[in-house]
């Protein structure tokens, strides 16, 4: 009998992932297992048409990965149905006409995410692939006639969506109705435009869908025009997808922004010009690269991290049914030409 505290140690290990790890240890080419790190898995084969019954990860390549031409057809990295292709701050593209998907007759098939900047390029996706855009990231789709194959995609405002050989209105015969935004159906000018590539295709982004309400006033700055403050994109916490946008500001003028679950009314606190339209715990949105300078046309913006929401104890996370108030402190100069700060109007957000 093995002593106790190594069976305990036994049990207790960790169960190793049995996910396969890309490394491009030797080339670009997706379908040479020396670029896999495949320690974790029992996969030992990366062949075209060949099924990979493990996830799939593809994290910050920095070089293409690359769908190689493999001749005979146009084969596909295949996966198993249940299973995921994470492509994250990467770019998967094909050499040639090969795509990714599952087995032909999967009623299951697979999930590609594609995040942080990241941007998957095949020639086609086949067999109940399930497309997940997060707002920085891009698809684009090399193939004619029916590039998607029973594939849905899933944009979030910021992902473009590209076809190369599908111009708007075959895109609009053929492929709408497998395009979501954040979820709800895909309508074009309602929450997305189709337009032309100037060649042969057509791309598709998100129409900027407000969010949140304006309360409090501000007061006229410098530029005669009181600073107003958006929200764009989703109210909903599990898309982490809104971004602040202020204008009206002075151009050049030094700006972050603020948050509270308090609302509350301060003239001109600490010598300001403007309102504070907040109360409570107030937190900044002061760490690095968000402290920002207002442009020519007077504008700062920031995509938020609904998980880092500042606070004076230190960073929370949004819930659903939370109540968040958002405003813009800026530099500014009373008619005097003496340097003090000013505010936006409010922005009061309720998440979903």
């Amino acid at each position: 009998m093995q002593p106790l505290p190594l069976v305990l140690a036994l049990a207790c290990a960790p169960v190793a992932s049995p996910d396969i790890l890309w490394t491009g240890a030797v080339s670009g080419d997706m379908f040479d297992e020396a670029n896999w790190d495949l320690s974790q898995s029992s996969v030992t084969v990366i062949d075209p048409n060949v099924t990979i019954d493990d996830n799939v990860i593809i994290r910050d390549a920095p070089a293409d990965v690359i769908l190689t031409e493999t001749g005979g057809g146009q084969l596909r990295f295949q996966v198993e149905e249940g299973r995921s292709v994470i492509i994250d701050n990467s770019r998967v593209v094909a050499a040639g006409n090969d795509g990714i998907g599952c087995f032909q007759g999967t009623q299951i098939g697979i999930t590609i995410e594609v995040n942080n900047g990241a941007s998957l390029e095949p020639y086609f996706v086949v067999n109940r692939v399930r497309i997940k855009l997060d707002s920085t990231s891009t698809a684009i789709f090399g193939g004619p006639g029916d590039p998607l194959n029973i594939a849905t995609v899933d944009m979030n405002y910021g992902s473009v969506l590209g076809f190369l050989e599908e111009d708007p209105t075959e895109f609009l015969n053929e492929h709408l109705s497998s395009v979501t935004v954040s979820g709800v159906p895909a309508a074009p000018g309602g929450n997305v435009t189709i337009v032309s590539d100037g060649m042969s295709g057509s791309l598709v982004t998100v129409i900027p869908q407000t969010v949140g309400t304006s309360y409090c006033t501000a007061n006229p700055n410098s530029t005669g025009a009181a600073a107003v403050l958006i929200g764009v994109g989703s109210g909903a916490v599990a898309d982490n997808n809104l971004t602040l946008d202020c204008v009206s500001m002075p151009a050049g003028s030094f700006a972050f922004f603020l948050t509270s679950q308090t609302q509350g009314f301060a003239t001109n606190p600490g010598g300001s010009d403007g309102n504070l339209c907040l109360g409570g715990a107030i937190g900044r949105y002061v760490g690095p690269g968000q402290i920002q300078q207002a442009g020519a046309a007077g504008e700062v913006s920031l995509l938020l991290d609904l998980n880092q929401i500042p606070s004076p104890t230190g960073f929370v996370s949004a819930g659903a049914g939370e109540t968040w108030n958002f405003q813009t402190w800026f530099r500014d100069s009373n008619p005097q030409g003496q340097a003090v700060s000013n505010f936006s109007a409010g922005l009061e957000v309720t998440f979903q």
